[in-house]
């Protein structure tokens, strides 16, 4: 099932500018203690955006009829980050095992480590995998028409990894 372009030392690296919507007083609008908290990163979207290289990294090298779906994250989130601060996030593939495969991860400010840790992906057949688990597949644009929005570059030793 799992290509054997998958191997330990696979890396991306990604930039993203944080924005007012993933502050954590943005995070739950109905409840009061997420409201209260000062405007910083939400660690929940923190968590996302060091999954979201690793993801992309796989999907270069999965088939079209497969998902990668997280199954463990180890993430310290270790310095506030405010809306308009540039991350570099990075996730380099430290083991496969079968279907599944480690990354390390980390992100980045200007000047400080904002987050490290390690996340773990399961490979699956996207139809199988609805089908076993009683799912109905969500309406509207999927994973693969999604296009990254301008304001992301890879890093220049990635660029290989990238498709048109």
């Amino acid at each position: 099932m799992v290509t054997p372009r998958l191997v330990p030392g696979l890396a991306r690296t990604l930039t993203y500018q944080v924005q007012p919507q993933d502050l954590v007083t943005t995070l739950f609008p109905g409840a009061s203690e997420f409201a209260r908290k000062p405007a910083v990163l939400a660690t929940g979207i923190l968590v996302a955006l060091c999954e979201w290289p690793a993801m992309d990294a796989l999907r270069q090298v999965i088939r079209d009829d497969e998902d990668s779906l997280g199954t463990r994250i180890s993430l310290s989130h270790q310095a506030p980050v405010w809306a308009g601060t540039t991350l570099t996030i990075t996730a380099r593939c430290v083991s496969v095992t079968g279907r599944v495969s480690r990354w390390d991860v980390s992100a980045h400010d200007q000047t400080q480590t904002i987050a490290c840790g390690w996340a773990e992906f399961a490979v699956v057949r996207t139809t199988a995998f609805l089908q076993r688990h009683v799912l109905t597949p969500t309406t509207g644009p999927t994973l693969r028409s999604v296009t990254h929005p301008p304001h992301h570059d890879y890093a220049p030793h990635d660029r290989d990894l990238v498709t048109a």
